[in-house]
């Protein structure tokens, strides 16, 4: 049953002032709102994880306006349509000037102590990319013009491997074979302040599994797409910008019965890129694109490319 409750005329005549004077502050120029809109750089639409902002994804926003500084204020598409507003409960951001402020962004906005400027990440949990896939920008606003318009960046890289059946390997080996890597640092941290992703200096050994691995459930899973026409599964993985020793670079294993192995070098696809010098590296912001060719007896990389994020072209592997 529906109650309705009739408000005494003195109150309605005081929540209508109230209102009416909030808009007037507005109005007067002494507080007014700050609007948010963002998109990522190179790509419409967008979002941090994968390519479009989802409903509820949160931006963390600090600038001084005034005499007043925001720190890590959150901000949410409710629609993800790339229009932020504050989160429930949460601060509003004003000009409390004239002048124009410079504001900072970061995805995925995180509760942080206030000491605290820094996000670890695990790269090994694939399946929550989404907690990883760093973001940051800068955007300038004034109550001229209050719309502050980011353009989000990429600071992880991104590899994305392409795997194919070869000579004595079926589709369906492609499919179920448990995938890894080794040699490389998967461990590291996000800076919100400085909008660095750094890996953490450590030198794993081990394989870090990223497909069909059973072992410690999904959790270390990248997503996949598979294409039934062209017979290929596409694994996209988002790791800490970093560099390898020549002599012992990024590795890539499969296992299906038997196991196949290749060296994965990234120095082609940044001299690709136009990099005055190239060197075997993830590079923050590209996408490294690999096909790798499962044979019987080896695996092998065709090419590799950068693309997409700032594309890569890194060619074509063998695994053997």
């Amino acid at each position: 049953m529906k109650k309705y409750f009739i408000l005494p005329a003195a109150l309605l005549l005081a929540l209508t002032a109230c209102n009416s004077e909030e808009e007037a502050t507005g109005n007067s120029g002494e507080n007014i709102p700050v609007s948010f809109t963002a998109d990522i750089a190179g790509q419409q639409p967008t979002r941090a994880y994968d390519r479009t902002w989802e409903n509820g994804d949160k931006i963390g926003i600090s600038g001084t306006s005034g005499d007043v500084t925001y720190t890590n204020v959150a901000y949410e598409t409710t629609n993800g349509d790339g229009n932020f507003t504050i989160v429930p409960g949460g601060t509003t951001i004003y000009y409390r000037t004239t002048d124009a402020v410079t504001f900072t962004a970061y995805y995925p906005q995180t509760d942080l102590a206030a000491d605290v400027v820094t996000i670890p990440a695990d790269t090994r949990e694939q399946s929550a990319q989404k907690s990883f896939d760093f973001l940051r920008a800068q955007g300038t606003g004034s109550k001229a013009s209050k719309n502050v318009a980011f353009s989000f960046a990429h600071k992880m890289a991104r590899l994305v491997l392409t795997i194919k059946p070869g000579t004595g390997v079926s589709y369906e080996e492609v499919k179920t074979a448990k995938l890894m890597l080794s040699n490389y640092l998967y461990k590291g941290s996000f800076n919100v302040t400085t909008g660095t992703a750094a890996a953490k200096a450590e030198t794993p050994a081990e394989y870090k599994p990223f497909a069909n691995n059973d072992d410690t459930g999904k959790d270390y899973n990248a997503p996949s797409a598979t294409d039934e026409v062209k017979q290929t599964v596409t694994y996209s993985l988002i790791l800490f910008p970093q560099n390898f020793d020549t002599a012992s670079g990024m590795t890539f294993e499969a296992v299906l019965g038997q196991t196949l192995s290749t060296q994965l070098d990234f120095t082609t696809a940044n001299r690709d890129a136009q990099d005055a010098d190239p060197k075997n590296e993830l590079v923050t912001g590209r996408q490294y694109n690999l096909s790798i060719v499962l044979n019987k007896k080896e695996a092998t990389v065709t090419g590799c490319e950068i693309s997409a994020w700032k594309n890569a072209n890194g060619g074509e592997f063998n695994a053997n």
